[in-house]
């Protein structure tokens, strides 16, 4: 009795634990190159990301956007 219990115990621990691979749509291919860079090395991604950021908010907001800075600050 004691053995059954605990096959059904590893029955269920199988079920709940194994996961099948995570998919994005059509869209996994792409998921699956920027994500194998993203785990290596993330920082020259995320410094080029925010550079091109704060370059287009400064392109469209102008001088503005050191309201927006300053907004933000006195906020948090």
């Amino acid at each position: 009795m004691n053995d059954a219990t605990y096959q059904k115990f590893l029955h269920r621990w199988e079920q709940v634990t194994d996961l099948p691979p995570q998919t994005v749509g059509p869209f996994t291919p792409y998921y699956k190159r920027a994500v194998k860079r993203l785990k290596v090395m993330p920082w020259p991604v995320l410094v080029g990301v925010g550079l091109v950021s704060a370059i287009v908010l400064y392109v469209a907001l102008g001088s503005a956007v050191t309201l927006v800075a300053s907004l933000l600050q006195r906020g948090f």
